[in-house]
């Protein structure tokens, strides 16, 4: 009771020095006089003091199972006046469990002494305390009864609230979903009726045709905030006292998050009867239920008969429900889980007040549902609804993983949709955070395309198309990809995407200055881009990353970023002669079908969205330029074939020759693999461990990366015996050892002759090494020798 007052602090004061017993005391000499006044003349002035007495007692000490019953016996006889009883409804405050029969009490009342007001305020308490009753048992067995009361327009609300926790498979029965639509008709579209209409729906959709729009309206909030806070304040105060009545078991619940406060028992398994249990009496003898599952094999074994708990949000913390529910997948069940974690997370993130108490639940929940996701490699429905509101206000630092793994399973969708609910909201949050976020947002988008790139593409765009395939392909391939929309172009929608990512990660790399983890991200992106029509044979054309993001990667100062662009360049050079070879396998197809008489007539290539000759120029200005700066020592060339330069102009060309003058340096080899910045650390070491190896004495080494003419210089000095074209491939050799494979599979795919050059230096060093290991064995002691020395 807030006031600032001196009396009222000193009330408090005394309050608090309260021990639970004297509390306890005072509570029942309160309830006490409260029942003796109440309905008398004359008496409503005790009533309201001794309200007053209590109100501060409860809200500090709760009032135990036996307190709350007796409060809740006096409001329901009706002997108070509607204000009073409201007042004394909100003092209902638990400190530890509830019992069964305040509940079955508070349904046993409606419709008889009190207003439809209070009898709507009580219903709502049942719901708060819904969680901590010690028992559901009668409680379900009512749920005729509160079905009953639905016409009563007061009532309805908080009626559907609670059926929406009460009901069960065995409660959906066809004359109730006839009464709850005729109900909806009658009173129109209430939120309520339509909510707990979904919930039936889940259970079994054939028998309820009609189209239910999910939406925050149709989803249950807290019935009253400050009365379910008050609760958990109280039950965390002292949750110590309910240490004996841990062991109680909450049958059915809906909630199998373990909350803060006082602890709560595992859920026990009720089974769910088939579909068909409607319509008869009796369970399926034969069913057997999860909780019997022990052991991974006896999972195996009885995974036809196996029946899922009723309450399956369960399925959250449970691994042996998350394999049952891939091995037996049901859209029924999804719906339901959905339901349920929808009413979950809207209830904590949108309406109740942000404490640390249901900050962690929050957090608890996505974690669990991230988990869930991994293990059953789908994003539930709800969590895309969810997304896309959550997206809009979130600050990119709470729940980062779990919202990042969510976004890994999004399913294909338009790129338009896909722009405004998903990329734009993360594009203004993009340019707020640091490098590792913006690197990690960039990995999140390669695993989301490598998930999208694994639908049998081809097959999907031959239904429809292609009037050979039989009725059942068709069907089952409608079924592996039915969530798919039949007027999307999806192929238009990764192209935009990846363009979307190629922007994104040019903005990153100068942002951020060529961080490491943004290059990881930007370079994991295009290794997958590069191999979407070889790898995972994509029916869209090549889709090279822009010129910025290939030369700023080549001009890194990281060895890992030159070798990997290096590498995903050769990918992309096999995957454009795939994609050619492909284009005109079908273009001769095609002319043979159609043969013309007339020549003139013939059809001309198929032309392709997004690939055209210019775009085969650029790609091969790339791989042009990489071979004049990494081997042919011809940097900044622009007159060989297909050579730009990296499209630097003259006068910086100009400028940085100049410099490499002035500091003693060549201007040609400066990017070579032997003298860039990123590589000649590696070269400089792998000379010294050559010179090592063959034992070269310190003043006839060469004390810098190795070049012609300094190789030259030391082979004339009685240094290491090399030449610098054989020098180059083994140094090559002991890059692709090291890691840097993407460099040297480039090299030699692209230089003429490497290959064979490589394949013959490996002979002559295997010559070499047999020669040094016969000459090794003609200078050894035969064994006669041996031993007639040892003798002698």
């Amino acid at each position: 009771m807030a006031s600032d007052s001196p009396e009222a602090e000193t009330t408090d004061q005394v309050i608090t020095e309260l021990t639970l017993d004297e509390a306890n005391e005072s509570v029942e000499n309160a309830l006490e006089r409260i029942s003796r006044n109440a309905g008398v003349r004359g008496g409503k002035p005790a009533v309201i003091r001794a309200l007053a007495l209590l109100e501060p007692l409860i809200r500090h000490f709760g009032l135990s199972p036996d307190q709350l019953t007796e409060m809740l016996d006096i409001i329901l006889k009706g002997k108070l006046d509607d204000t009073t009883a409201r007042k004394m409804i909100k003092l209902l405050l638990p400190r530890q469990h509830v019992p069964e029969m305040c509940a079955v009490k508070v349904l046993g009342s409606l419709g008889r002494q009190l207003s439809y007001a209070s009898q709507a305020a009580l219903i709502r308490w049942v719901i708060l305390v819904y969680d901590i009753l010690d028992s559901r048992t009668k409680l379900q067995q009512l749920y005729g009864a509160v079905f009953h009361y639905l016409t009563f327009e007061t009532l309805r609300v908080p009626l559907c609230h609670l059926l929406y926790y009460l009901t069960k498979r065995e409660d959906v029965k066809p004359f109730r979903i006839r009464k709850l639509l005729d109900l909806q008709i009658a009173v129109g579209k209430e939120p309520a009726l339509t909510g707990l209409l979904h919930v039936y729906k889940t259970y079994f959709p054939d028998l309820i045709l009609t189209p239910l729009q999910l939406s925050n309206q149709t989803i249950f909030k807290c019935p009253d905030q400050s009365i379910a806070d008050s609760i958990a304040i109280l039950q965390d105060r002292w949750g110590y006292l309910a240490e004996e009545s841990q062991t109680m078991s909450l049958h059915g619940s809906k909630d199998p998050i373990m909350r803060n406060g006082a602890k709560r028992q595992k859920l026990s398994h009720s089974s769910i009867p088939d579909a068909f249990s409607i319509y008869r009496k009796g369970s399926d003898e034969k069913s057997l239920p999860v909780s019997q599952i022990t052991s991974l094999d006896s999972l195996v074994a009885h995974i036809d008969t196996l029946t899922l708990p009723d309450q399956l949000s369960s399925v959250l913390a449970n691994r042996l429900l998350q394999h049952v529910l891939c091995l037996q997948p049901s859209h029924s069940i999804v719906e339901r889980i959905s339901y349920w974690l929808g009413q979950e997370l809207m209830d904590l993130w949108y309406w109740k007040e942000k404490t640390e108490v249901t900050k962690a639940r929050f957090s608890t929940i996505l974690g669990r549902v991230a988990e869930l996701t991994m293990m059953i490699k789908d994003l539930l429905p709800v969590m895309e609804n969810f997304l896309i509101p959550y997206l809009r206000v979130w600050n990119g630092v709470d729940h980062q993983k779990e919202i990042f793994v969510l976004l890994t399973y999004l399913r294909p969708r338009s790129y338009e949709e896909l722009y405004v609910h998903i990329l734009q909201p993360l594009l203004g949050t993009f340019y707020l955070m640091g490098p590792v976020w913006k690197g990690e947002l960039i990995l999140c988008y390669t695993k989301l395309l490598q998930r999208w790139v694994q639908f049998k593409w081809k097959d999907y765009l031959k239904v429809g198309k292609d009037h050979q395939l039989s009725k059942q392909a068709v069907h089952e391939m409608r079924r592996l990809i039915s969530h798919l929309k039949s007027n999307v172009d999806y192929m238009q929608t990764i192209r935009a995407f990846i363009a979307h990512v190629d922007n994104l990660s040019s903005v990153a790399l100068e942002l951020e200055s060529d961080h490491i983890a943004i290059q990881h991200g930007v370079l994991s992106f295009f290794d997958l881009v590069s191999s979407l029509t070889v790898t995972y044979n994509l029916p869209l054309a090549v889709v090279i990353p822009s010129t910025a993001i290939v030369y700023r990667l080549f001009l890194s100062t990281s060895g890992m970023a030159v070798s990997r662009i290096c590498g995903i360049v050769y990918q992309y050079k096999k995957a454009f002669e795939t994609f050619e070879n492909e284009q005109q396998l079908l273009y001769e197809q095609s002319v043979l079908s159609s043969m013309p008489t007339d020549l003139s007539s013939l059809p001309g290539p198929p032309e392709v969205p997004g690939y055209s000759r210019d775009y085969v120029i650029i790609f091969n200005s790339f791989v042009m330029d990489f071979c004049n700066f990494l081997w042919r020592n011809r940097a900044f060339n622009k007159t060989d074939k297909n050579a730009l330069g990296f499209m630097i102009d003259r006068p910086t060309i100009l400028k940085t020759k100049k410099i490499c003058v002035d500091g003693g340096l060549s201007a040609n080899n400066m990017l070579s693999f032997t003298h860039s910045i990123s590589l000649s650390g590696y070269s400089a070491r792998f000379l010294s461990s050559l010179e090592d190896l063959n034992g070269v004495q310190p003043e006839k080494r060469l004390n810098a990366p190795a070049s012609s003419p300094g190789l030259q210089d030391m082979i004339s000095k009685g240094g290491l015996q090399l030449q610098f074209e054989e020098y180059r491939i083994r140094y090559l050799n002991h890059l692709e050892a090291c890691g840097f494979d993407g460099l040297s599979q480039f090299l030699f795919d692209s230089i003429t002759n490497l290959l064979q050059r490589k394949l013959q230096t490996q002979d002559g060093q295997k010559e070499q090494r047999t020669e040094q290991l016969q000459e090794s064995m003609r200078n050894q002691p035969q064994i006669g020798e041996s031993t007639s020395t040892t003798q002698s």
